[in-house]
């Protein structure tokens, strides 16, 4: 729900009272600034899904004849707003454990359910040795793939919640799942991979480390090769990059066959990335190539985790490759690479943006460049994230400073960084 007095509806209010489109308030707002204004950050700031940067303030108190302190005011509100249904969620939550905890010596469903969260609970269900219904099963596994489209979404500090409350269940009712046992084994892998990713997205390296390892123990010990595969390729981003190239390397012969296709592209399209990082052209463009080919044998629905891989990611990937080894294509995959975006609004378009707008950048393309950051910022900001902030550095550092947009850019770039 909007908050009553936020930006959000300001915006909208005050574009309807002068009888716009959003297409229209977005070339009106552009023209007065001479600067690129995109109709989907309208959309987004209408919505809330995003808040404008100190960067457009001006610019909408121009535009719509109202103080900037109004609209600072209505920004303040907005967050306020959003903190206050953040933690009304967390507090549900909290409700419902709770009620859950209450049952949790009642049998194999309340477990099931997701009980198995303090002490008690863990002792009741080895107590108990609960029995697991093939339905029981069903459900988590289909709760476990949940988790990774709603990881596009949801804060890694929320998240992080969900999946610590989901492993202790999966953990607790392995002893006793019978013939459901290696399918909520390779469940629990995927969790903990999954919470290990949400531990490094939170700074948490030594934890997400042990998540990793656990995730691969437990893939090793189902028989399940690609939650060895997907806990290689989320460590990755925490190694050496020599390192990271000879574990996604690894990881490939993880997920050979038919159905694996798409991880196949994502960690083979990873490790172009890091090869190209160090500087070894030849094995960046060899990985690439391979993560291409994958990608087109790839089936809708392979792998749960794989969700998130798109052609747009795919793109994102070789536009990061391209830039470090210079390649003559890079603003041609850029063009190709905004094309397959669309109006995706996940953590992937943070990742996309960069690597668009970067692209850019190394291609003597300024201004498309510095076009393309202004959004990678606001969606940067809007959904932070480790990985975003990491992302924001690299771009401030490759902005040039022979104009005055890019040092703009690279400014807000550094004060969202320092906030």
């Amino acid at each position: 729900m909007l908050c009553p007095n936020g930006v959000g509806l300001l915006l909208r209010t005050v574009r309807e009272a002068a009888g716009r489109t959003r297409e229209q308030q977005a070339a009106y707002l552009s023209e007065l600034s001479s600067c690129y204004v995109d109709p989907e950050n309208l959309k987004r700031w209408e919505t809330e899904k995003r808040l404008p940067v100190p960067y457009w303030h001006g610019l909408l108190s121009q535009g719509l004849g109202i103080p900037v302190s109004e609209i600072q005011k209505a920004i303040a509100e907005s967050r306020r707003h959003r903190r206050a249904a953040d933690a009304a969620a967390i507090l549900l939550d909290q409700e419902d454990d709770d009620m859950h905890r209450r049952t949790a010596v009642f049998g194999t469903a309340a477990i099931a359910a997701g009980i198995a969260t303090d002490p008690w609970g863990r002792l009741a269900a080895a107590v108990s040795r609960p029995k697991v219904t093939a339905e029981e099963a069903h459900t988590l596994v289909k709760k476990t793939d949940a988790l990774f489209t709603t990881e596009e979404h949801l804060p890694a500090r929320l998240l992080a919640r969900r999946l610590a409350g989901h492993l202790e269940t999966l953990t607790a009712l392995i002893p006793g799942a019978g013939p459901h046992e290696k399918a909520l084994t390779v469940a629990a892998a995927e969790t903990a991979a999954l919470a290990g990713w949400a531990a490094f997205d939170q700074g948490r390296h030594d934890d997400a480390l042990h998540y990793y390892r656990t995730a691969a123990l437990a893939g090793k010990e189902a028989g399940h090769p690609p939650a060895i595969a997907l806990a290689m390729g989320y460590a990755s981003y925490s190694a050496a990059p020599d390192e990271a190239c000879e574990m996604l390397r690894s990881a490939q012969a993880h997920v050979k066959g038919r159905g694996y296709a798409a991880a196949r592209s994502w960690l083979a399209a990873r490790e172009a990335e890091e090869a190209a990082g160090i500087g070894d052209r030849d094995a960046a463009v060899r990985a690439l190539d391979r993560a291409t080919t994958a990608f087109d044998y790839a089936e809708p629905g392979e792998l749960a985790w794989m969700s998130f891989y798109r052609q747009a990611r795919l793109d994102s990937f070789a536009l990061s490759t391209y830039a470090k080894v210079r390649h003559p294509e890079l603003t041609e995959v850029a063009e190709s690479a905004l094309e397959h975006l669309g109006d995706d609004d996940t953590k992937v378009r943070i990742a996309v943006l960069h690597d668009v707008a970067t692209g850019y950048l190394v291609a003597g393309e300024v201004e498309q460049g510095v076009e393309v950051g202004r959004r990678f910022l606001d969606a940067a900001t809007a959904t932070p994230t480790t990985m975003g902030r990491q992302r924001m550095g690299q771009l401030a550092a490759v902005l040039p400073s022979g104009t005055a947009a890019a040092r703009r850019l690279a400014e807000d770039l550094r004060a969202a960084l320092a906030a």
